[in-house]
């Protein structure tokens, strides 16, 4: 399947990979949350396209950051309860 560059499923890739990718100094969700201001910031200032596809590139990577996070958040919260 291929996912297209701006989507949802783009960005949650990128994290993800990202998190992967880590430098042993930062958490799992420190890198991303890194990453996704690095990514909100290149797409706000630097990337050149329409305003329209960048305000729905920033709201996808926030939707993506959000689901990611927030997995990640309940995943810990159920390690630490067991």
């Amino acid at each position: 399947m291929t996912v297209l560059f701006g989507t949802i499923e783009y960005f949650e890739r990128e994290l993800l990979v990202a998190a992967k990718n880590r430098p042993k100094k930062l958490s799992e969700i420190d890198q991303i949350k890194s990453f996704y201001s690095l990514l909100e910031n290149e797409i706000s200032y630097d990337y050149i396209c329409d305003d329209s596809f960048r305000k729905d590139c920033l709201q996808n990577l926030t939707t993506a950051y959000e689901k990611i996070i927030s997995q990640k958040t309940a995943r810990q919260v159920k390690i630490s309860l067991s």
